[in-house]
């Protein structure tokens, strides 16, 4: 019984290989897989920023509840790791929420939590 049981599990995870990597999956397991490619590679508890887009570059990581000041770095990428608002402000200033990835060329200055006032400082 043990051993059908690992051959079907082998069965399965073959499958789910071979699906994703041919990109015929149900449910857009290939749209589902590019975009999990495309964030930029952040641990949990952490906010990342990265200098171009997919995580490439210099990565720049806040951990949850705390600020950075960057003083003017060009970030590409940024994503939200942690269960809090985070406020991007820079030349472009924007609201980062939990779980979220932002694409867009600006120049950071700031990486703070979002006050308990609820609006972003610019």
């Amino acid at each position: 019984m043990r051993s059908r049981l690992n051959r079907l599990r082998r069965v399965v995870a073959v499958g789910a290989v071979l699906t994703a990597a041919l990109g015929t999956g149900m449910g857009g397991t290939a749209v589902a897989a590019q975009k999990e490619a495309a964030a930029v590679p952040c641990p949990q508890g952490f906010v990342c920023l990265a200098e171009n887009p997919n995580g490439t570059g210099r990565v720049y990581r806040t951990a949850q509840g705390t600020a950075a000041q960057l003083g003017s770095v060009r970030v590409g990428e940024a994503t939200n790791s942690t269960s809090i608002d985070y406020c991007v402000i820079g030349t472009f200033s924007y609201l980062l929420r939990p779980g979220e990835t932002q694409t867009r060329d600006s120049v950071v200055r700031t990486v703070t939590p979002r006050p308990t006032s609820g609006t972003c400082p610019v």
